[in-house]
């Protein structure tokens, strides 16, 4: 039995592999049946019991699309997604996929280890989301492993296997993994030892595969359709399905081909109607694949800057730019990042395999695992048993072994000994003999060789010195240069707030695992007797202002049911995230004033795809949005030219069409769509804000000149010497050009008006009145007629107090993102 799990496996998008750490430390990949590094993802089922996994299947996808399938990584964690087999009749989901894949992997292990094993480290993309990495975990279970598999991310692994085969002491790296179906970038800080990944940016859409569709849809169906006279011709109409996939898997190959050549023949047999066929020819250049392949490079380039940028550094501080995946073997790709004004402009590194490097890591980054189950051992009354404590990869030439005894029944270890020996070590160890106390505890600190793998035998001896059996009787350590500093979340996690802003709690880049708390409080009352009351908080991942721009993964839901008394407004609600090293999350909300806590429902099994004509409705919407602000005068300044400019370089809306036009009959491309839709939205709720800027500036100007006027009719010293704070920060907030900083300042100076408005005779009647006009607006009704009414008898009795609480009560009852407008009244 291993100590540690030693197995890595990518399970890719396009090829997956498999690689170990074999008991003298080195790293091999293991090779399949048909003696490949890499195992195509792909499934042909031809007919009941019969599956097919790799190259076989692989070629089966465009002559066979009804019974063979590939790219479902793209589809994981969609509840809706599944592929039927037509022959084999029956429907795999995209875990059940990945899953034979995993068990051809499996298999092709046992036949090189002689068993099969039974965990293995698993490696995703650091962009994925929590749906597709419980996926993730589903297929391993499904493919037979029985013990816990980590999740490491891909550019992580891609990390480490540089790290230990690079023997640069101190450096900074930036890997940058395009692969099949996803894009990552991470920087990454290797110093005296300690491996870690400082940040990460990364699209889990973006893929050869948006490459390959993108030669089909822009060049090779039109060109099929007018030299074959083919009619409606297009990748959603289900009457070319067949062919469509011809193409695209003529793009792929055409696309690898072009990796060592100019030019490439493409011939493929279309079927023009009643099931004839014919040839249809084209010449795929590498000038053209370059131009059709120049949005998607320059989105992964932007991306790498955004990772940059968000850690402090530039590209003259990293040392070398790791490529992984098969698309970093495109000369045209190769060309542009050692551009430095195009591209990146770091020194390429290309001295491992980057269709394999990703299972090496992973494989290297297993045997710094323990295994997670080992196995249980029940001592005979002459036998003991033994629990073993120690790091099994370091980097201490001395690291220490501690252990505890156990016996089948009570036992005084008083006079017991242990000795630990390494026989095959320069020189040889052996320690003394190792006393252990009453309760079967000991520690030892022991030698072991650089760069090697060590391999100790356990001996027991009782307190007369017989020698006694021990399980388990071995162990082995693994001196390294270089140990993992921890996984990283990937991203920030929080709740949604009422007006739709994100409340992170945990940050892209916190260490894993990784814990936070946070009070908040509610926005309504919840009261038992109103069966239709519900307190909804959105759990939320992603990284922007506004939460419904970023992916909503779970719900926190408080019913009243589950109270005991009535919760008023403001009740605080303490909500705690807790993430583990694979990236899989619990999040409980815990309310004191009932002791009471509640789980969120993180029901990672039911995200579905959207629907087609939902993502064509918002596709309208997006598009009229970039009309609009190209049309405007905003447009003509710089800011928001550039920003429209990168829209358009890199391509994201044409993508977003594309997919969209391919959602009805593709769920990934669903998928694709939906994350592409809500990134371009996101980049125009940005562009919107640098457009509205002046007119913001202009806003807390004018506010703070009424501020200005206000305090000196009806303020104090104090309240003259905060207006001119006030007016220093918004000096700077506007110097700053941050459109977020200048709405803080705006929002800021508004309360300070409102504070002054307070003091001034009147302003509870006013706003009472005001609130009046409204009543028709706020919900529930009975309860704005009643605080209405209690209003006015505060106002009879000239009751300031009780009218100014009437009125905070009917302010939360209005709609949401009404409730400011309580600002504008103060204003008039």
């Amino acid at each position: 039995m291993r100590d540690t799990i030693d197995f890595g496996i990518d399970l890719g998008t396009t090829n997956s592999a498999i690689a170990m750490v074999e008991e003298d430390g080195a790293v091999a990949v293991i090779k399949n049946n048909d003696g490949w590094d890499i195992t195509p993802s792909a499934v042909w089922i031809p007919k009941p019991g019969t599956v097919h996994v790799g190259r076989k299947a692989r070629e089966r996808v465009e002559s066979d699309p009804d019974n063979a399938t590939s790219e479902f990584k793209l589809e994981m964690g969609l509840a809706d997604a599944g592929k039927d087999f037509v022959k084999g009749g029956l429907r795999l989901t995209p875990p059940q996929l990945s899953a034979e894949v995993l068990k051809s992997l499996r298999a092709d292990a046992a036949h090189h280890a002689g068993s099969p094993p039974d965990a293995a480290v698993i490696t995703v993309p650091a962009a994925f989301s929590l749906n597709q990495n419980k996926a993730t975990l589903e297929a391993a279970t499904l493919a037979g492993f029985s013990a816990a598999c980590p999740l490491v991310q891909e550019p992580t692994a891609a990390a480490f296997a540089y790290g230990f085969h690079d023997a640069d002491d101190r450096a900074y790296w930036m890997v940058f993994d395009f692969g099949g179906g996803t894009f990552d970038a991470a920087v990454v800080s290797k110093r005296d030892g300690d491996l870690r990944v400082l940040n990460h940016a990364g699209d889990p859409y973006l893929g050869g595969k948006l490459i390959d569709w993108a030669v089909v849809e822009r060049v090779l169906a039109p060109a099929a359709a007018e030299a074959l006279g083919l009619t409606d011709f297009r990748r959603d109409n289900p009457a070319w399905r067949g062919n469509f996939a011809k193409l695209k898997g003529a793009a792929e190959d055409g696309k690898i081909q072009l990796s060592r050549r100019d030019a490439v023949e493409l011939m493929v047999e279309l079927t023009v109607g009643d099931g004839e066929t014919e040839t249809f020819e084209y010449t795929l250049r590498r000038g053209e694949l370059d131009r059709i392949a120049e949005p998607f490079y320059a989105r992964a380039v932007n991306l790498c800057r955004q990772a940059l940028a968000d850690g402090g550094l530039r590209p003259d501080d990293i040392d070398k730019l790791l490529l992984v995946g098969g698309v970093t073997l495109s000369p045209g790709l190769r060309e542009r990042l050692a551009d430095p004004r195009d591209g990146l402009g770091i020194t390429l590194d290309t001295s491992l395999d980057p269709t394999t490097v990703v299972a090496r890591g992973a494989a290297i980054f297993a045997s710094t695992v323990r295994h997670p189950d080992p196995p249980s051992f029940q001592p005979a009354a002459d036998e003991f048993g033994l629990e073993l404590a120690y790091e099994p990869s370091v980097t201490t030439t001395t690291p220490t072994v501690a252990g505890r005894l156990h016996a089948s029944s009570e036992v005084d270890f008083t006079g017991f000994g242990v000795v630990l020996s390494n026989p095959g070590g320069q020189p040889p160890f052996r320690s003394g003999r190792i006393a252990v106390n009453a309760a079967g505890a000991f520690m030892a600190e022991v030698d072991i060789d650089e760069h090697k793998v060590s391999h100790f035998r356990i001996e027991l001896t009782d307190r007369a010195g017989v020698p006694r059996k021990v399980v388990p009787d071995s162990l082995t350590i693994t001196h390294r240069e270089v140990e993992f500093g921890g996984a990283r979340l990937t991203h920030s996690l929080g709740i949604q707030l009422a007006d739709r802003a994100f409340a992170p709690l945990l940050r892209k880049g916190a260490t894993l695992p990784a814990r936070a708390r946070e009070v908040f409080r509610t926005a309504a009352a919840l009261r038992r007797s109103d069966g239709e009351a519900l307190v909804r908080i959105p759990v939320v991942q992603g990284e922007r202002n506004r939460a419904d721009r970023n992916r909503q993964v779970g719900m926190l839901e408080i019913r009243p049911v589950d109270l005991r008394i009535d919760l008023p407004a403001g009740t605080e609600v303490e909500v705690t995230f807790e993430v583990d090293a694979s990236n899989l999350i619990t999040v409980v909300a815990d309310v004191p004033l009932i002791q009471t806590q509640f789980d969120a429902e993180i029901n990672l099994d039911d995200v579905r795809a959207p629907k087609a004509d939902d993502l064509v409705k918002t596709l309208g919407e997006v598009e009229g949005r970039v009309d609009t602000l190209r049309q405007s005068h905003a447009a003509q300044t710089p800011e928001v030219r550039d920003r429209l400019d990168q829209l358009s370089a890199e391509g994201t809306l044409t993508t977003a069409r594309e997919q969209v036009r391919a959602a009805a009959v593709d769920t990934g491309a669903a998928a694709t769509a939906e994350d592409r839709l809500r990134e371009v939205q996101a980049q125009l709720d940005d562009i919107e804000e640098a457009a509205d800027r002046p007119a913001m500036v202009q806003e807390l100007r004018e506010l703070l000149a009424e501020a200005a006027d206000l305090a000196a009719r009806a303020g104090q010293q104090a309240d003259r010497q905060e207006h001119a704070e006030l007016e220093r920060r918004a000096e700077d907030a506007i110097a700053s050009g941050s459109s977020a900083r200048i709405r803080a300042e705006i929002d800021r100076v508004t309360g300070y008006l409102i504070d002054l408005q307070r003091r001034q005779p009147g302003w509870s009647v006013q706003v009472f009145y005001w609130l009046g006009e409204q009543q028709h607006r706020m919900q529930p009704a009975g309860e704005a007629a009643r605080l209405v009414q209690e209003g006015r008898e505060a106002l009879a009795a000239n009751d300031e107090r009780a009218l100014d609480a009437v009125n905070s009560r009917l302010v939360r009852l209005l709609p949401d993102g009404e409730q400011n407008k309580i600002i504008g009244l103060t204003l008039r």
